[in-house]
């Protein structure tokens, strides 16, 4: 049968990826003037280290820093190097996960899409098989369609709705990347960075539960369609028949709502495992801003200043001595002479 639903999908992908490859573009020609500037402000501040003699440069902080710069512009400079590196690979992956499922299962559906849409064909062909049953004084097979209609239709919807939502999410997501790859740059605005990277995490974790749970699901159904078939064709399809069909939709639509927390849940992990193995490497490296030697320089300044003080106190308190003891020496001279002898 035709896949509808794999044909309405493309058709949001490709409007999806001209927005996000659109978006990209015109925020990183807007960041690239600052981004220059930062870097020149990146470059100085290491180059004053090394005049004051505060940086501790090797030949890995060196490597790392020239990296990660260039991986930085790299990125932000073409589309095509991040669609390459990187959009592809999490937006290509889901379905390509899903595909490989299905094509374990030996059902011979090959992508999650069409199965879907077989979903939604059989539970027609079953709703319309029990409305033939129905008469003027028997409503009950038509209630039993509609009601098979509702679970299928359920089970597609929601499973849509969440792919759509995960979908345009990533898309706006990658369309201010160039903004939060920048952040990498410095350790104070990583932070800004990584939550970034969680959230294109999450959704993009979302398609792939979506895909993985309906390849399951359409694996496990595809006894059920095949009776559903035969029983519509022959013209005898009974309650029974779509009792084990109706189940697996409820259920499936029951297991979709909690696929966003599950993503989070997932992705708050990856993300953290990848913010904290940065800062370890970063810091191995010496890219860390030499906070102890700030502390050093602050804490040698304090002790300099005290050292005057006291110094000054006590050439005050030695002058207010000297004069005293010439006083008395000039009152007991003059004492002496005015004494007769």
């Amino acid at each position: 049968m035709q896949d509808f639903l794999g044909d309405l999908l493309q058709r949001i992908e490709d409007s999806g990826t001209s927005f996000s490859e659109q978006a990209y573009t015109v925020v990183a020609q807007e960041i690239m003037p600052l981004l220059r500037i930062l870097f020149m402000a990146y470059v100085a501040w290491y180059g004053l280290q090394l005049v004051m003699g505060t940086s501790r440069l090797g030949v890995g902080e060196i490597v790392g820093r020239i990296v990660r710069m260039m991986i930085i512009l790299a990125l932000i400079d073409s589309w095509a190097n991040f669609n390459n590196l990187f959009y592809h690979w999490i937006n290509d992956t889901p379905e390509d996960v899903g595909r490989a499922i299905l094509a374990a299962s030996g059902t011979g559906i090959t992508e999650p899409t069409n199965g879907m849409s077989q979903i939604w064909k059989t539970a027609n062909e079953a709703a319309s098989a029990f409305a033939e049953q129905s008469g003027y004084f028997s409503i009950l097979p038509s209630m039993i369609g509609v009601l098979i209609m509702i679970g299928a239709g359920v089970f597609i919807a929601v499973a849509l709705a969440i792919l759509i939502l995960a979908k345009v999410m990533l898309w706006v997501l990658i369309g201010t990347a160039p903004i939060f790859i920048a952040c990498m740059l410095f350790e104070r605005t990583r932070g800004y960075g990584v939550g970034w990277f969680n959230q294109v995490l999450t959704y993009a974790l979302i398609p792939l539960f979506i895909y993985v749970i309906a390849a399951f699901l359409i694996a496990a159904m595809n006894p059920e369609l095949t009776k559903i078939d035969a029983a519509s064709d022959s013209r005898t399809l009974t309650l029974a028949d779509v009792a084990g069909f109706l189940l697996l939709c409820v259920a499936g639509g029951f297991v979709m709502l909690y696929i966003q927390s599950l993503g989070q849940g997932i992705a708050g992990g990856i993300a953290a495992g990848v913010g904290s193995a940065a800062r370890t490497i970063s810091h191995a490296a010496g890219i860390r801003i030499p906070m102890a030697a700030a502390r050093t320089g602050a804490s040698a300044g304090r002790s300099t200043v005290r050292a005057i003080r006291n110094g000054r106190d006590r050439f005050r308190s030695g002058g207010d001595g000297d004069d005293d003891g010439t006083r008395l020496a000039m009152q007991a001279k003059i004492s002496r002479q005015g004494t007769p002898g």
